[in-house]
Order: structure tokens, then sequence, then C-alpha cells
């Protein structure tokens, strides 16, 4: 096995461990949250898979993108809530219901919209984009509901232990994935330097900072679950996206690169927003 892959697995095990961890503190009935209140489903489905599609082709038509990047820039807009930022929006003080829902809705949403957008915006271009709809199914089914069942269903074994092993699984699965980005950050770095240029960091910066817009304009009347759905909007899940270019595109290479500018570029980026929010909150 080479390191690049056994790296890729431990991020993969880091997130399983955190999903497993958040779903210790959630309820069954928080996954049905969006299902009871369609009102907010409909904001979120607005803010995600509407607004941040629509700036990603503004920016395709705008810039002269690599090809590449214009492929990286669609996949990200239609991929779902990455299951490492539910811990982020429980620090912006969003409630648990709010969290775990638009984590298994978006996930759920995401296995039609995905595949059915490529495919309208392929057509649009004249590109063949055809994507595994199994595929997809099948990273959101190891990264988010296997590991949401495992917890729930520990949940009900451990009971007031709950709390303690959590807290241990999330700080072990931040270990793993600190070791697993630098590792292969340090393995990719030569290349993703070869990819900036032509509006590129422009492009994705700007889908960062108008998803978070977005999300936080749309979020609802509590300002915490406004940050929350700010974060979705903008972060999305780097694991459906990276497998979903590599299936339809094996050999290409920029956009796999292009995923993880972006990547980078949302923890630059949403750090000083949650920040900027969290005063605003704060100030009389």
């Amino acid at each position: 096995m080479s390191l690049f892959v056994a790296m890729k697995l431990l991020i993969v095990a880091s997130t399983v461990l955190l999903v497993i961890a958040l779903s210790l503190f959630a309820r069954l009935q928080d996954v049905f949250h969006f299902i009871r209140n369609p009102a907010l489903g409909l904001r979120a489905f607005l803010a995600m898979y509407i607004i941040v599609p629509a700036v990603a082709l503004l920016f395709i038509v705008l810039f002269d993108l690599r090809p590449g990047v214009e492929l990286a820039l669609l996949v990200i807009s239609l991929s779902p809530v990455p299951p490492r930022l539910p811990s982020k929006q429980h620090k912006s003080g969003a409630e648990n219901a709010y969290v775990t829902g638009l984590l298994v809705t978006s996930a759920l949403v995401s296995l039609i919209v995905m595949p059915l957008g490529l495919h309208l915006i392929g057509s649009w271009f004249g590109r063949d984009i055809e994507v595994s709809t199994a595929g997809i199914a099948k990273t959101l089914a190891i990264t988010v509901v296997i590991p949401l069942i495992i917890g729930l269903a520990a949940q009900k074994v451990l009971g007031e232990r709950s709390e303690r092993v959590a807290r241990v699984m999330a700080k072990l699965s931040m270990v793993m994935l600190v070791i697993g980005v630098l590792v292969v950050f340090v393995m990719i770095a030569p290349g993703m330097w070869a990819l900036v240029g032509h509006g590129t960091l422009i492009a994705l910066a700007a889908m960062v900072v108008i998803g978070l817009l977005a999300g936080y304009a749309l979020g609802g009347p509590l300002p915490e679950n406004r940050s929350a759905l700010a974060l979705a909007t903008s972060m999305r899940h780097p694991g459906v996206a990276l497998g979903v270019v590599a299936t339809a595109f094996p050999d290409a290479h920029p956009p796999l690169m292009a995923i993880i500018i972006f990547t980078l570029l949302n923890v630059i980026i949403s750090i000083p927003f949650l920040k900027l929010v969290h005063r605003h909150r704060s100030a009389p």
C-alpha cells in the first residue's frame, strides 16, 4: 500500500470516528428535523443547491478558467455537507437538531442533485459529465450514514458515558486528520502551485465568500443556525467531490488539485468569518 493511499484511508477513518462522536449527542428525531420544518429545508436547498451552482456557472462564463478548474467548481457546488463540518457548527452555537438534520438531508438530496445537475450542465456546455449515483451513495454511506447509525445505537448502550467517549473519539479523530492532511499536502504541493493562475484563486475564494453570505442570509431566524448554514453552504464534502472527479475523469489531476485548494481556502476564510459573526452577536 502506498503512503498516499494510507493517508487517504487515515483521513476517511478520522471522518468516520468524528461522525460517530457527533451522533453520540444526537437524537433520532434530529435526523428528520428538516422534514418537520420544510421552510428551513427550502432555505437550505436554495442556498446550497441553487445559489452556489449558479455562482459557479457565472465564474465559468466570466473567467478563462482551465477545464479542470471548471469541473471542480461544478462538482463542489453540488456536493453535500462534509461530515467534519458539524463540529464547527456546534462551536458556532447551532442547535443539535439543525446540524444533524442538515448533515443527513444534504447527503440524501445530493444523491439526486449531483448526477442530474452535472448531466444538465454538461449538456449545456457540450461536455459529457456523467457520474455514478452508486459511487456517491457508497461514499456517503461510509462517511455519514453508517457512522451515524453506529453512534445512535452506541448512545443507547453507553448511556451517561456517551459524552466522555464522544470527546475522546473527537480528539483522536482530529489527531488522525492532522497527520493525514499534512502528509498529503506535502506530497501534492508541487502540483498545486502549477494550478494557480487564470483566475483560479479568485474564483475559488469568491465561491467560499458567496457561500458564507448566502447561507447566513437564508439560515432562518436564529443567528446560531444562520452561521451553521453559512458554513454548510460554503464548505462541501471533499471526499464526495474527489471521488466523483476520480471516477468520472480518472486521469484528470487539475480538478483534484482545485478541490484541495478550495478546501484549504475554506478553512482560511471561514475562521475569521466565524469570529466576526460571534463578535457581532456578542456586541450590546
